[in-house]
């Protein structure tokens, strides 16, 4: 890995491309998610993604990616923590494999991304008004859906319950109240202000890079205010007690949600016990959540736990029949403070450090997997290797775990139910 500053805000990264072959291309544009601007963000990609000024249709674009051999390109807006990430990516063959011998296809495919991204299709000054009027649509009925979803949606909802209008608590697509309020005028003026404000993080994933690394320090050296600053882990007040909510569905299985933070922000060392303690307690399928709540006691039919280390929060989740929401709420907290005042035995620590390490070595499964790691490092401020990582999980002991553990406050039960 060589990472490098190309321009003001402006990180480029080199990953090497030995195993597959596909090279990858990505620039990720990285704002503070501003709740004015989420819903603009969130409708971005699709609009993005039609087409651009040399190719202006879709048809014509659809044309060109065919022509660089089945070349896929995707735009994708994200939240990792308090920042939203507008990511472009464009992949193809390695040149290699193309049929024309010399033939640079890594260089077109940088061509075709920045392309997207600096020349994007306009009407008039601004975006195409009919793309956008699909694209809001698009939007409003993924909004809608979400409820479809009951498990995303009851997690999610207990987020908004306890994070409400915080950075951490900003919805990734926005507000269905605030989709007739775009414009093709001031969401072009939202994306110009993004392009001159974000923190900028390039990553190419391929070999022979010279090329596409010469085009991109070309393509964002340009003069902009490179201001945007990546917003820390914020970590939010505990409640003195646990907020408790139920939505009335007419659904066949209830969800429950539990939402933990810590009660400060964790220390590196910390990080690594909470990822093994995380995984213990909730995280795996041999987890305790999962043997005792879900397996001998026939509570749920799922039962896991996440933490979330851009936001402290570990949320616990489940499935269950109705009768049993309360009993599964016991038996969750109850196998938590198990954990944290009695023996953990090592031989299950040691099941779920191997099943924390097989995790980190999938990264190098495929070619997103250390893009998005390193982005994620990035914006956390610490690159570290997942090889550095595997060695400090392997250092984690049990009263490391139940330390960590401890620092864990119960904030809001969400559930649904008839």
């Amino acid at each position: 890995m060589k990472r490098e500053i190309i321009a003001p805000n402006v990180y480029l990264t080199q990953l090497p491309n030995e195993k597959f072959k596909q090279n990858r291309l990505t620039v990720s544009m990285i704002v503070p998610n501003d709740k004015d601007k989420a819903t603009m963000y969130a409708i971005l990609p699709g609009l993005m993604e039609r087409a651009y000024e040399d190719y202006p249709t879709m048809r014509e674009f659809s044309r060109k990616l065919n022509k660089m051999y089945a070349a896929s390109l995707s735009v994708s807006s994200t939240v990792i923590g308090a920042n939203r990430c507008i990511r472009f990516t464009i992949q193809g063959i390695k040149n290699e494999y193309c049929i024309e011998e010399g033939e640079d296809l890594l260089s077109e495919l940088c061509d075709v991304l920045v392309g997207v991204i600096l020349k994007p299709c306009l009407e008039e000054g601004s975006f195409v008004r009919e793309w956008l009027e699909v694209e809001k649509f698009k939007l409003r009925e993924e909004i809608e859906g979400q409820v479809n979803d009951k498990r995303s949606y009851c997690i999610k909802n207990a987020r908004k319950l306890f994070f409400k209008d915080s950075p951490n608590g900003v919805d990734r697509l926005g507000y269905l109240d605030e989709i007739d309020t775009i414009t093709s005028e001031n969401l072009y003026a939202c994306y110009k202000q993004l392009l001159d404000r974000a923190r900028i993080e390039i990553f190419i994933t391929a070999n022979n890079r010279d090329t596409a690394v010469a085009k991109m320090k070309t393509a964002f050296s340009y003069d902009r205010k490179a201001d945007a600053e990546i917003l820390p882990i914020i970590v939010e007040p505990c409640l003195s007690r646990p907020e408790e909510f139920t939505e009335h569905m007419d659904t066949v299985q209830g969800k429950i949600c539990l939402l933990y933070t810590t009660q400060r922000q964790l220390t590196e060392e910390e990080r690594y016990h909470m990822l093994v303690a995380g995984a213990l307690f909730g995280g795996t399928a041999s987890s305790r959540l999962f043997k005792n709540v879900r397996e001998k006691q026939s509570l749920c039919y799922y039962c896991a736990a996440g933490f979330n280390g851009f936001t402290s929060c570990m949320s616990v989740d489940s499935g269950v029949e109705h009768q049993n929401a309360q009993k599964t709420v016991r038996a969750i907290q109850y196998e938590l403070k198990n954990t944290i005042e009695n023996e953990i035995p090592q031989s299950e620590i040691d099941e779920t450090k191997l099943t924390i390490k097989t995790s980190l070595q999938s990264n190098y499964d495929g070619l997103y997997g250390l893009e998005a790691w390193y982005l994620n490092e990035a914006i956390r401020g610490t690159l570290l290797t997942p090889e550095y990582v595997m060695e400090q999980v392997e250092k984690v002991t049990a009263d490391d775990i139940r330390n960590v553990l401890k620092l864990l406050n119960l904030n809001v039960i969400y559930a649904i139910s008839k």
